[in-house]
């Protein structure tokens, strides 16, 4: 299947906000075990650090939550990966061709198998399945902390 320029990007944005309040439920998870609460200042100074990486976030969040479910682990990895196809992925590729015909589009090369285009829009399709659950597994675990949320 494949995604038209204008909703690639709708996608893309849709795929990336997602994912950021995903981390942000797992930093949330973070402070709490460590602080009692959410404590502002380590969640903006370090926690948001743009060197503080997803990949050690999750490890973190492995050690401190001793009965975590590896499959939802699983599946908060995959998401990652996703994310990254959205956010990274992006240069066309014309094979076999030496100057394009203006307008022409190219395909975007999966990275794991560069001779096969990405499927955005079934990357989109298995985002949108796996991360409500994700999301609702990693609140459950911030609200068994003590923590908890206010609606507006």
């Amino acid at each position: 299947m494949n995604v038209e320029h204008e909703d690639l990007s709708k996608t893309r944005t849709e795929v990336i906000e997602k994912f950021i309040n995903l981390e942000m439920i797992i930093n949330t998870i973070i402070s709490q075990h460590f602080f009692g609460y959410v404590k502002t200042g380590f969640l903006f100074d370090v926690l948001y650090d743009e060197y503080f990486t997803f990949g050690l976030k999750r490890r973190i969040l492995e050690k401190i939550v001793s009965n975590i479910d590896k499959g939802m682990v699983d599946k908060l990895n995959r998401l990652n990966t996703i994310r990254n196809y959205f956010a990274h992925c992006g240069t066309e590729i014309f094979w076999g061709k030496e100057h394009p015909e203006k307008g022409e589009k190219g395909v975007i090369p999966d990275p794991r198998r560069w001779r096969k285009p990405l499927d955005f829009a079934a990357l989109h399709k298995e985002f949108t399945e796996t991360e409500p659950q994700v999301t609702q597994y990693l609140f459950d675990i911030y609200k068994k902390l003590g923590g908890h949320s206010e609606k507006a």
